[in-house]
């Protein structure tokens, strides 16, 4: 009983059964490595490569997203994350491959899809990659799960996407906005100057309890998450990861006012829902400052370290990101900033004019 690899770059199983020489041909070597050992013991009851993929290519894309879902989504990501999976699924991938058997599913059939969303033209770039990386992951796991036969979605290239300017406040605005609306709205005044000086998420500045603030140490805990599709308080962050942000005085100054609330409750007692339309732009407007999202405001507090000099692993950890290049996106404000760089050039040229006439 032995295993070779063919010219086809298959593996074959070769024994003997009453005599007679015997062999089967397998794609993967763990296949044709377990028939032998069903062999061995005298198993007969090993399903074959062909018949396996039989049963796969019998499994539509629809009921290959629910056990996705079911068995990975639901266990592994956040429940907003699942939302939003379940309707990227739902609107845009079962319309297309939903009643699609797994082994008709085709590069093409991806493509399509692709160039339908696109061609609609309500989408973003940015938004049909994101539709198409989940398929991607979906048929991924598929595969390593032994449901699918290939990943058509290989080497699909995605669309291009313009580089996008993050829109944030200028030192200036910020000072004038908060002198502004302090004496006009102090809860609005107290969640602004908060997030504008710690960089935290709308979710995790909604999610904040009193027992989260350290005046000793002077920080703020991060490690709770208010999520507004399940209306629930999580008791983790986006990267699922606590981190901690330093007090600066202005912080601290602002939340002494909050130090006797009980350690379940939650420091800013604010619609968070319509913050924004019904208090942040109206006062934005009023104050004579750029009109910006809640969200922003994080946009600014990495904007302003970055300027001030603050290093680039010190803001990823700030902000909690998980990937670098998210911060990096900042670092082109950063003082002296590629400045004097192509002097060089200049120094170049003329010390070769000196040479000539040297």
């Amino acid at each position: 009983m032995s295993i070779h690899k063919t010219k086809c770059k298959t593996y074959e199983v070769k024994w003997r059964e009453n005599g007679k020489l015997r062999s089967h041909n397998f794609k993967r070597k763990i296949d044709a490595e377990k028939f032998q050992a069903s062999l061995k013991l005298g198993k007969r009851q090993f399903l074959f490569a062909e018949e396996k993929e039989k049963k796969e290519s019998e499994l539509t894309f629809m009921e290959l997203a629910e056990v996705w879902v079911r068995d990975h989504a639901e266990v592994h990501k956040a429940p907003s994350t699942v939302i939003r999976d379940k309707q990227i699924i739902r609107d845009y991938l079962l319309p297309f491959i939903g009643s699609m058997k797994l082994s008709d599913v085709s590069k093409r059939s991806i493509i399509d899809i692709q160039a339908n969303l696109h061609r609609g033209g309500k989408l973003k770039p940015k938004t049909i990659n994101n539709i198409i990386g989940l398929c991607h992951k979906i048929f991924s796991d598929a595969v390593g799960w032994g449901m699918a036969p290939a990943n058509p979605l290989s080497y699909i290239k995605p669309i291009k996407c313009p580089e996008s300017e993050f829109r944030f406040w200028t030192f200036t605005e910020r000072d004038r906005f908060l002198t502004f609306v302090r004496s006009r709205n102090p809860r609005v005044y107290d969640v602004v100057t908060f997030a504008v000086h710690t960089g935290l998420r709308r979710g995790e500045v909604e999610g904040l309890q009193r027992d989260c603030i350290d005046f000793e140490r002077r920080e703020i805990i991060v490690k709770r998450n208010f999520c507004h599709k399940t209306n629930k308080l999580n008791d983790y962050t986006k990267g699922k990861k606590f981190r901690r942000v330093p007090m600066n005085d202005t912080v601290h100054d602002m939340l002494k006012k909050y130090m006797l609330l009980r350690p379940s409750e939650t420091v800013f007692d604010l619609d968070f829902q319509h913050l924004v339309s019904r208090y942040l732009l109206p006062l934005q407007q009023e104050a004579g400052v750029s009109q910006i999202t809640f969200h922003d405001l994080r946009h600014s507090f990495a904007s302003h370290l970055a300027m001030s000099g603050v290093s680039v692993f010190d803001i990823q950890k700030l902000l909690g990101h998980t990937d670098i290049k998210t911060t990096m996106r900042y670092m082109h404000l950063a003082p002296d900033h590629l400045r004097g760089v192509t002097d060089v050039l200049v120094k170049k040229s003329l010390s070769e004019k000196l040479e000539k006439t040297g």
